[in-house]
């Protein structure tokens, strides 16, 4: 418990995964000019370790509340499933800015997405038998 909040009640509710998932299909929607081009605080391929991250957490936040909604689960197969969604999620994306936005189709962060979700999936794996919070 941190400040009186139980996290681990918190993760396991669909708001989390839902909203998340939510800011992702906005800030992969929204314009941002030649902001993609400047590297950020001097770090090259910024955008793509965010892509990693935004993908990462994906994968661990529909884990959290699967795994706290039903515990008799296998966990390799609900990580497969949600590792292939936040895949499909991820290429969808791309195409839908092509699209639907002014933005570009980029193969590098199709990459990307998918090493966050596999990373995390494979966390989430190495991770589900060992107590997150006490």
């Amino acid at each position: 418990m941190i400040m009186g909040i139980d996290i681990r009640k918190k993760l396991s509710s669909k708001w989390p995964a839902i909203g998340w998932t939510l800011m992702i299909f906005l800030l992969l929607t929204v314009r941002t000019g030649s902001f993609e081009r400047v590297p950020l605080f001097g770090v090259p391929h910024l955008d793509k370790i965010v892509h990693i991250i935004l993908f990462g957490t994906l994968v661990f936040l529909w884990w959290a509340y699967i795994n706290g909604m039903q515990k008799d689960v296998s966990t390799n197969r609900v990580l497969l499933m949600i590792f292939l969604a936040a895949t499909v999620f991820g290429i969808g994306m791309e195409f839908y800015q092509e699209h639907f936005t002014s933005r570009q189709f980029e193969l590098e962060d199709i990459y990307a997405d998918t090493a966050g979700a596999a990373i995390s999936s494979f966390l989430c794996s190495y991770l589900k038998n060992k107590p997150l919070w006490k």
